[in-house]
């Protein structure tokens, strides 16, 4: 059995959360809403996509892209 890591690369948006309750405040990463789970095969075509989906993208200012790991086993 042979195994290989595949690397793809997802957006979230980045949402500043604040708690009154306790006074801490953080940064999280959330799904882009009413958008599928895109995966790209590299951080240049995640940036792509993003540069032809301004609509979807303007509800999230503020976005990073991220490595996803997959361990795939053949």
């Amino acid at each position: 059995m042979e195994t290989t890591l595949l690397t793809k690369y997802r957006i979230f948006k980045l949402i500043f959360e604040s708690n009154v309750n306790d006074y801490g405040s953080m940064w999280t990463y959330k799904h882009i809403q009413g958008e599928k789970n895109h995966e790209f095969d590299s951080e240049k075509d995640a940036l792509e996509w993003v540069q032809e989906n301004p609509e979807i993208m303007i509800r999230c200012r503020e976005f990073v892209i991220i490595p996803v790991y997959h361990l795939a086993v053949s």
